[in-house]
């Protein structure tokens, strides 16, 4: 669709709701709707792997790729930590001050033991970070519990995906690598969360005759994940966005085809569960034990668990019972994971998911300390309207046009139509621009 040397800019603003842009807060944002295809809904792949489906055009029951974790101990980034004796070591002393009874002469001994604890943890937490790079592109450990960290691969990041011949499914990547045509990345996890870095790579670029750059800004999800999507803050946020956007346009000539997305939407947290009390409280009144029995994953908005033994899968398989969970969220069953394409028939993503309602927030989960308090979420029902980002594309080779909703797997062909490539082999999206 573009020209041989015409630049082609993508952009993904993460967690940029649909209704962010408007005339006050996004000015930059909202002439570009006038200007080319704007879709004016976006809705998302459920789960938490957007790129998957951006750089593939698939969603989860295709390309396999539903959470960034995964049970695949065979796989595991974190093999070896069983040959590291720190790993046993902190798993001891986590087991110990968890164990310590919550009476008032052991209070200050068990603060005491926690914030010591919690010092080596992060030292430990960083090296096991570095060394897990040795084995897949991106496994940040997190929060989450040592003692299943070898039980859990990675879904996207084995290898960097925007390199050709990275992923299982062909990708976006590939055809152009096949056509030769250059590109550059400046996306997650490249770049991590460095907005100012990504705006001055951009800058920097402008002059050079690469093809098609990719870039990622990250404020939009970070930051608004602690102020929540209605505050004044996040207003201040995408005004910013919108800001670095207008002074990339600036540098760069009206030449240039731009695709921008939000990926996905976020929602105001209402309220919080525990799921760890509630299942554990629940597992020692039934003897069983976590880690030999059964093991679980708490991403922000799911848990999921996996049986390791038959009394853990009896135990599993009666979770559903608790009230607790019932309340506020759902189990996922045949006709839920057909209609949101969720591979559940995969144990990699656990024998049983309870999905939490929209609104409500794992806590303390896998990804946050215990400190801290999120305002915003999302991975909830994607079909729900806050869940929903937005899709634009405009320059000179692009006819304006508005369409009231679009899927994520459309982004894949029609970055591939502005290059003028073939989308990938499995991509199951349509083209926007025409």
């Amino acid at each position: 669709m573009s020209g041989a040397n015409e630049k082609i800019i993508f952009l993904l603003l993460d967690a940029f709701r649909h209704d962010y842009i408007n005339p006050i807060d996004t000015p930059f944002l909202f002439e570009g709707t006038k200007r080319g295809v704007y879709g004016k809904k976006l809705r998302s792949t459920t789960g938490f792997t957007q790129r998957t489906a951006i750089f593939t055009g698939t969603k989860g029951t295709e390309s396999g790729a539903f959470t960034m974790f995964n049970f695949d101990a065979e796989n595991s980034p974190f093999q070896f930590l069983k040959r590291d004796g720190r790993w046993r070591r902190m798993r001891a002393t986590a087991a110990i001050e968890k164990g310590l009874p919550s009476i008032s002469g052991l209070r200050r001994v068990k603060r005491l033991l926690r914030e010591g604890h919690d010092r080596h943890e992060q030292a430990y937490r960083s090296w096991i970070q570095t060394e897990s790079k040795k084995f897949a592109c991106h496994a940040p450990p997190a929060y989450i519990p040592f003692e299943i960290l070898p039980l859990l691969g990675v879904s996207e990041d084995h290898r960097p995906i925007h390199m050709a011949g990275a992923y299982p499914d062909e990708t976006i990547f590939d055809k152009l690598c096949e056509k030769q045509i250059t590109y550059k990345f400046f996306m997650y996890p490249a770049v991590n969360g460095e907005d100012e870095r990504v705006l001055e790579m951009l800058l920097r670029e402008a002059g050079s005759s690469t093809r098609m750059l990719l870039g990622q800004f990250s404020d939009s999800d970070a930051l608004v994940h602690a102020c929540g999507p209605s505050s004044r803050k996040r207003r201040e946020v995408t005004g910013e966005i919108d800001r670095k956007l207008r002074e990339i346009a600036a540098r760069y000539g009206s030449e240039t085809t731009w695709v921008m997305i939000g990926d996905h939407g976020m929602t105001d947290v209402v309220e919080e569960i525990d799921v760890v009390a509630a299942v554990e409280g629940f597992a020692k009144s039934q003897g069983v034990r976590t880690g030999k029995d059964f093991v679980m994953f708490l991403d922000s908005t799911m848990a999921r668990f996996r049986w390791l033994s038959g009394k853990g899968r009896q135990f599993v398989e009666r979770i559903p019972e608790l009230s607790a969970l019932q309340n506020k969220g759902r189990f996922i069953d045949d006709a839920m994971a057909a209609r949101y394409a969720i591979p559940i028939r995969d144990r990699k993503y656990g024998d049983l998911i309870w999905w939490a309602n929209t609104g409500v927030l794992v806590f303390p989960d896998y990804f946050h300390d215990r400190y801290t308090r999120n305002r915003g979420m999302h991975g909830y029902d994607s079909d729900h309207e806050d869940m929903k980002g937005f899709f634009l594309a405009f320059g000179p080779s692009i006819n304006p046009r508005v369409l009231e909703e679009v899927e994520l797997i459309d982004v894949c062909p029609s970055l591939c139509a502005a290059a003028g490539v073939a989308p990938p082999r499995g991509n199951r999206g349509k083209s926007l621009l025409g």
